[in-house]
């Protein structure tokens, strides 16, 4: 059963929502962030914040896919999809023109070739693409993983 996490962010007034499912005393995001470099498949911890909702406070292992975040020109979203998913890409989660996907089991140089490809072609433009090392706490510099 999935249930939301709050992801807080270093320069937000409002945390982002993301769902997870439960995994033992962790959760699995079911979701890619949007204003953060977390990937469906990430495992995290979470505690209660002061209001008593769960808020991610810690990265305990990322999932093995590479998440890539590419802004899609006018009317080439639904087609991009489309094609990473018979390409190899898994989850991908939208948010106006942005596309946040993630690629599991795909290698760095297969996606980067696919993502040029398409910028090149002007689908759009490939804005961040971070590997499993990527996206360990140590590195996620905009998240605050303090309680609020």
């Amino acid at each position: 059963m999935a249930v939301s996490l709050l992801l807080r962010l270093v320069d937000a007034d409002t945390p982002e929502t993301v769902y997870a499912e439960p995994a033992g005393p962790a959760y699995r995001l079911t979701q890619s962030a949007l204003a953060a470099p977390l990937a469906a498949g990430d495992l995290v911890r979470c505690a209660r914040d002061s209001a008593g909702a769960l808020q991610v406070v810690d990265v305990v292992e990322p999932t093995d896919a590479v998440l890539t975040v590419f802004a899609a020109a006018p009317g080439h979203a639904e087609a991009l999809v489309a094609l990473w998913t018979a390409t190899g890409a898994g989850a991908s989660r939208r948010e106006g023109p942005v596309l946040v996907t993630t690629w599991p089991g795909v290698p760095m140089d297969a996606v980067a070739q696919q993502l040029n490809g398409d910028e090149d072609a002007g689908r759009g433009e490939w804005l961040l693409a971070a590997e499993p090392h990527e996206r360990v706490r140590a590195t996620q510099h905009d998240v605050d993983f303090g309680l609020g």
